[in-house]
C-alpha cells in the first residue's frame, strides 16, 4: 500500500525534475471517456505545484489533455521509484521553437502519491534508448527549451 496523496511534489522528486527527466505514462480520457495511456519523456518542474511537459501537439494525449483539462502521470524507475501525479492541465505553447510538432502543457498538480510497495522493491523502470544521435539532439533541444519556459 502506498502513502497518502500529497498536495505537491516531494522535495526529492521536485529536485530531480528541476535538473533531469524520466519516462512515464501520461493518462488522459478520449472523446468516448475511455482512458488512454502514452509514454512521455519530457518533463520539467517549474515549482513544487507545477510540472511542464512537452508532447507532440497533434497526438491524442495532447488533444485529450486540453479538451478534458485533466491528466494523470505515472513514473516507475530504478532505486525503488514509483509515484503518480494527477492534475489540471492547460496548454502553454501550441508550438515550440525547437519543433513545430511539439507543444508544452502545464500540469497544475492536485496530488502526488507514492506507489512504492512495502514488500517489493522497484529495481528497474521504463528505459529509452535513442535510435540515432539526431533524435538524442532533438530530445535534448526540446528539454532545454522546456526548462526555459516561463509561465
Amino acid at each position: 500500500m502506498g502513502k497518502p496523496m500529497e498536495k505537491s511534489l516531494p522535495n526529492n522528486i521536485y529536485q530531480y525534475f528541476k535538473t533531469s527527466t524520466m519516462t512515464g505514462v501520461a493518462s488522459t480520457l478520449d472523446e468516448d471517456g475511455y482512458p488512454r495511456g502514452a509514454p512521455m519523456s519530457l518533463f520539467y518542474a517549474r515549482d513544487e505545484k507545477t510540472l511542464l511537459m512537452a508532447s507532440q501537439n497533434r497526438s491524442q494525449t495532447f488533444n485529450n489533455a486540453i479538451r478534458e483539462g485533466k491528466i494523470a502521470l505515472t513514473f516507475v524507475g530504478g532505486g525503488d521509484v514509483a509515484f503518480s501525479i494527477r492534475g489540471q492541465v492547460r496548454m502553454l505553447k501550441e508550438k515550440m521553437e525547437a519543433s513545430e510538432h511539439m507543444g508544452v502543457l502545464v500540469v497544475d498538480i492536485d496530488g502526488v502519491k507514492s506507489d512504492v510497495a512495502v514488500d517489493a522493491e522497484v529495481t528497474e523502470g521504463i528505459k529509452i534508448q535513442f535510435r540515432s544521435e539526431k533524435w538524442q539532439r532533438f530530445f535534448e533541444g526540446v528539454l532545454k527549451e522546456l526548462q526555459s519556459c516561463g509561465i
